[in-house]
């Protein structure tokens, strides 16, 4: 009686591993899923701030910078004439 009473547990033990194993490699795939997609924005992050910091170098020479604020905004110095062309 006391044999069957063990196999019994050990059954419903081995079914509840079992379970909770297939559950865990279901939500292994998705975190695989979800690594990757964290990758990638990580990757694209780091292309941003490549990008970020060529613009701050770009933008910190003062001569780039005036001829930017020129182009963008119809800046001008005091001294200096402005023409606009229309086609």
């Amino acid at each position: 009686m006391v044999n069957y009473f063990i196999i019994a547990i050990l059954v419903v033990l081995i079914i509840v591993l079992g379970i909770q194993t297939i559950i865990f490699i279901k939500n292994g795939g998705s975190l695989s899923a979800d690594l990757k997609i964290m990758k990638e924005k990580a990757e694209a992050l780091a292309k941003e701030n490549e990008d970020l910091q060529a613009q701050i170098e770009y933008y910190s020479k003062p001569e780039n910078l005036e001829k930017e604020l020129k182009a963008k905004f119809n800046y001008k110095k005091a001294e200096e004439k402005m023409m606009i062309i229309v086609p």
